[in-house]
């Protein structure tokens, strides 16, 4: 291959840790005939000869319709989502993971991508964040822009190891080489300097030919090699252009209305001038190169295209093609009136709107272009579809737009109406949901509408942090006799919750009794279309500490949204799985579920979504340990809510940072972010002795003692066990500092047992370790008992942050600490290190320079020398020699 050596070089040093068990990715960025493909294909040759097996996909610019052409051909195996699963998009990420396990040394080779269907590249996406733990190369190309950016950022928040290539155009010499030497000095000047160096178009004009007036661009050069052609040839590779790449023969020559001698006339004449080549299958033609397709395409008159993609659909139909097939082609043509037409893509959009809602999208649309919607459910359809798809602007359009059509019963203007107003506040306009609620209210007619509209005015104040008002609109929406049980249900959830923090405890359990019964009675399909609202149930169950209950009603609201693939209102549930998880102190079950949800709320392409999963997850790593993930989940978090209005979620993703930021030793930047916290009473005691804790790392006790006894006196008000427990241990934390080590035992055992009833074992964990410090100058066996359980509580729940606490105070003290299960096996060597300094070392036995470790991260060498420093602590070593070593003995 002319002039890309190096490249090449680049692309295959990335084998070797491949064989050795890593999973590295490769993008290749360049402008349009740069030559990304014929590099992969030269790459794939060498891989494959060095005994790696090479899945190959590709997107096309004019299949940017068809869900999953970028992976179809990679991974024939793939099992493909079945119309109507709702649950299909998460399903087909377990089929590509099983599918990658299952190929020994993969090489993924993934060409175009800028090119890709919207499920591809929520595919590619999933892929680069949560690679299969199979050793395997991914490649990547893509033109300059938002799809490389994507992925290496993606890449990036994973932590992952990435080689980056530009494509360069040609130097002179390797343009010369290319073209040869048939060509006058003076002819291959002439067209270096017009092909700028970039070799298809170098190739394309010198194929024009050079004795005449060179074409100007692709396009140009295209039609002058197509003119030469025989109507039959012409009419032919058209058709292939309408249909794909590669395409079947029979169906071009059908749409090309040829008869079989003289299609295959026409196909022996284009694959002689090199504009078509036969693939394995035989029955299927590909183009020289997608670019002569798309150049083909575009020179077509617009009639001509029409006409095409209109007969394309005749053709498909008769030989009974799959609905989506004729979709593509339908949705070019439909005209106003075409009622058929309309029907079809209706028909067609349900086949895709579970795995493939934004392509679904494109088709409601193209059929309320041909025939308008009857009723106000097409409209509540399309804007359902639409925010699946994250296309919230367009949706938000179509759902006013259909609030001002006339016809529509009630209850399908209320279901619009929501919609609405779910949208906005999912874009973050909090404040404009609220106001198209409350003049929806002011006109509603009916008292079972009014009724769904207060419930969401609960969850709209809920997520305002309004808390007061949140109340308000729950007494209503709990007394309307006309409220549906689930609307009952969330105004009793969250009477539940005022009742408990106004002190009135016994008023809270009656009504938290009734919302779980409720959802408990209801169906699956109920659970479903009301699984938005229901969000307030599964949040106010946390907040009166009814844990157990909470699990239930998150897990099968979650799993309910998910069937009907609405993904958008399952991320919430699964959220409120994960903070119900997290504070019963099941770590490693909450991580394993935040990984989930993350990966549903960036399905749904709504920035307040995943501000929202990534603010959770950074909570459940920092206890998990993993303070490298936890921070920049947090960082992402904080930083996609600067775009949102001011919100209660936009509060806590600071207080996450804030607390990421303590335990990686900046309480100075820390102090600020958890002081800003001040909405619900329950949380303001939880957030206490990390606060505190940053207080005293900066010498400012007093501080620390009246955010102590703050939280001291509201959890005394609200009687909640667990925000009783925290604010005990802040004031344990305040005791030992002052050096009264009696009181810093009492409050710490009135934490720990506190913790126990409700079952917080990271909560009692933690007391424990408290305890233990509190004891260890006058009790050391008692401490040593305190120790001891505060490391087998975290050890059990993957608390590994407050598991190695408690074994660092037990060395302190000349304890031995057990290694057995999954814990010894993370404790020792190697896997003593973090995700990232894992990756950091493994570069570094490869060779690599700290300069070229940060570049290749995406780091500074700062950083990375920071990680090398902790590696060398963890390893007991003294030098990169020897990390070498470590790494090459696993």
């Amino acid at each position: 291959m002319v002039g890309r050596d190096t490249e090449i070089a680049a692309a295959l040093a990335v084998l070797d840790p491949v064989v050795a068990g890593s999973r590295p990715l490769i993008v290749v960025r360049g402008e349009a005939g740069i030559g990304k493909t014929r590099l992969l294909g030269r790459w794939s040759e060498l891989a494959a000869a060095r005994h790696f097996d090479i899945a190959t996909g590709r997107a096309t610019e004019l299949e940017a319709d068809v869900p999953l052409s970028l992976f179809r051909a990679a991974l024939p195996e793939l099992i493909l989502p079945a119309a109507g699963d709702g649950e299909s998009r998460w399903h087909l990420f377990d089929s590509v993971i099983a599918t990658v396990t299952a190929r020994r040394r993969l090489a993924l080779v993934l060409d175009d991508v800028h090119w890709a269907d919207p499920a591809s590249l929520e595919l590619l996406d999933t892929l680069v964040r949560r690679p299969p733990s199979s050793a395997h190369v991914l490649v990547v190309s893509s033109r300059p822009g938002r799809t490389p950016d994507a992925v290496l950022a993606a890449a990036q928040a994973a932590g992952r190891t990435v080689t980056l290539i530009d494509l360069a155009p040609l130097d002179r010499a390797a343009a010369d080489a290319l073209v040869g030497a048939d060509l006058s000095e003076q002819d291959r000047g002439r067209l270096f300097e017009m092909s700028g160096g970039n070799p298809l178009l170098l190739e394309e004009l010198a194929r024009a030919g050079s004795t005449t007036p060179v074409p100007q661009g692709i396009v140009a050069a295209v039609s002058a090699e197509l003119s030469p052609l025989s109507s039959p040839a012409r009419a032919f590779i058209e058709a292939g252009a309408l249909l794909g790449d590669p395409f079947d023969i029979d169906l071009a020559r059908q749409i090309a209305m040829l008869s079989r001698d003289v299609g295959l006339a026409a196909v022996d004449e284009l694959v002689e001038r090199t504009l078509l080549r036969p693939t394995a299958g035989l029955r299927d033609l590909a183009f020289r190169h997608p670019v002569l397709r798309t150049a083909l395409y575009e020179g077509l008159s617009v009639s001509r295209r029409l006409h095409g993609h209109a007969r394309a659909a005749e053709v498909l139909q008769a030989v009974g093609s799959p609905l989506p097939s004729q979709a593509r082609h339908v949705a070019h043509t439909a005209a106003p009136g075409d009622l058929a037409a309309a029907q079809l893509l209706r028909a067609a959009a349900a086949t895709l709107r579970s795995h493939a809602p934004s392509i679904a999208a494109d088709w409601l649309l193209a059929a309320k272009r041909a025939e308008p919607p009857a009723d106000l459910s097409m409209f509540s359809e399309l804007a359902e579809v639409l925010v699946q798809s994250g296309r919230l602007e367009e949706a938000l359009a179509c759902a006013v737009e259909g609030l001002s059509y006339g016809r529509g019963t009630d209850e399908a203007r209320l279901r619009l109406t929501l919609a609405a107003g779910s949208v906005e506040r999912l874009m973050g306009r909090h404040e404009a949901s609220r106001r198209r609620l409350l003049r929806s209210l002011d006109t509603s007619p009916s008292p079972a509408t009014r009724a769904g509209l207060m419930a969401a005015l609960v969850l709209s104040a809920y997520e305002r942090g309004e808390y007061g008002e949140m109340v308000s609109w729950a007494t209503s929406a709990r007394n309307e006799p006309s409220a549906t049980p689930v609307v009952r249900a969330v105004g009793a959830a969250i009477l539940a919750m005022g009742h408990r923090f106004a002190g009135e405890l016994a008023g809270s359990d009656p009504q938290a009794d009734f919302a779980v019964a409720v959802v408990r009675d209801a169906t699956d399909d109920e659970l479903a279309e009301h699984a938005e609202l229901l969000v307030a149930i599964s949040w106010g169950l946390i907040a009166v500490e009814r844990f157990p209950d909470a699990l239930i009603v998150s897990r099968r609201s979650a799993t309910a949204a998910r069937r009907a693939g609405n993904g958008v209102a399952a991320v919430p549930h699964l959220l409120a799985e994960v903070s119900t998880l997290g504070l019963m102190g099941r770590t490693r079950e909450a991580a394993d579920v935040s990984d989930d949800a993350e990966l549903v709320a960036r399905l749904t392409h709504n920035h307040q979504t995943v501000q929202w999963a990534l603010w959770m997850r950074a909570w459940v790593l920092l206890d998990h340990g993993d303070l490298d993930a936890a921070l920049a989940c947090a960082q992402e978090s904080v930083a996609l809510a600067e775009h949102l209005d001011e919100s209660a979620l936009q509060t806590v993703s600071k207080a996450v940072l804030g607390s990421v930021l303590l335990a990686t030793g900046e309480p100075d930047r820390a102090r600020p972010l958890l002081a800003a916290y001040d909405l619900e009473p329950g949380w303001i005691c939880r957030w206490a002795p990390r606060l505190v804790e940053a207080e005293l790392a900066l010498d400012d006790l007093e501080a620390a003692a009246r955010t102590a006894a703050r939280a001291s006196v509201l959890a005394g008000s609200i009687g909640l066990s667990g925000a009783a427990s925290a604010a005990d241990r802040a004031e344990s934390m305040v005791a030992a500092a002052r050096g009264d080590r009696a009181a810093a035992a009492t409050w710490a055992l009135s934490a720990l047992s506190r913790a126990e009833s409700i079952g917080a074992d990271l909560d009692a964990a933690q007391a424990h370790l408290l305890a233990g410090v509190a004891m260890v100058e006058t009790d050391r066996h008692g401490a040593a008992r305190h120790f001891t359980a505060a490391h087998e509580l975290a050890e059990r729940g993957g608390a590994l942050r407050t598991a190695d606490e408690a074994a660092r105070e037990l060395r302190r003290i000349g304890r031995r600490v057990g290694r057995g299960g999954t814990r010894g096996a993370r404790g020792m060597g190697l896997d003593m290190l973090s995700s990232r300094e894992r990756e950091v070392a493994e570069l570094v036995a490869h060779g690599l320079t700290n300069r070229q470790i940060a570049a290749r991260l995406y780091l500074s060498e700062k950083t990375v020398e920071s990680h090398l420093s902790k590696t060398f602590t963890k390893l007991g070593i003294a030098s990169r020699a020897a990390l070498a070593a470590a790494v090459a003995g696993g």
